[in-house]
């Protein structure tokens, strides 16, 4: 740790651990998740308000077309290579779309909180 440092910096995690675990940006308390990818509209430890900062708009689709695009070619290879009943291919997709999107969308919208919040001087 330099000297530049403050103790409360040491062992927070980033981007990351704020998506999957939906810590607060500023106190690390459980409490960024409302949904499964929608903001909780304020931190219930700290009262830092999320929704002031919240990422919306059109910024996302740069994340998800393209990876709509690799989830399809995945099932079309998937298709070809396996041929699996429709009934089971349906199911795969709609678990592992859902699971790939919700993700994608938590690890981007937390980015992007986190980035606002720094840029507008509320974290370090």
């Amino acid at each position: 740790m330099t000297s530049g440092e403050s103790q409360n910096a040491k062992g927070q995690g980033g981007h990351l651990r704020a998506a999957l675990f939906g810590l607060c940006p500023r106190c690390r308390a459980r409490s960024l998740w409302d949904a499964p990818a929608a903001f909780a509209p304020a931190c219930r430890a700290c009262g830092l308000a999320f929704a002031n900062y919240e990422p919306r708009g059109r910024g996302l689709y740069f994340v998800l077309l393209p990876l709509t695009a690799l989830l399809i070619t995945g099932a079309l290879k998937l298709d070809d290579a396996v041929r699996p009943p429709l009934w089971l291919m349906l199911g795969l997709m709609v678990v592992v779309v859902s699971g790939v999107i919700i993700g994608a969308m938590r690890l981007m919208k937390a980015a992007l909180l986190i980035a606002r919040l720094r840029a507008a001087g509320v974290l370090a």
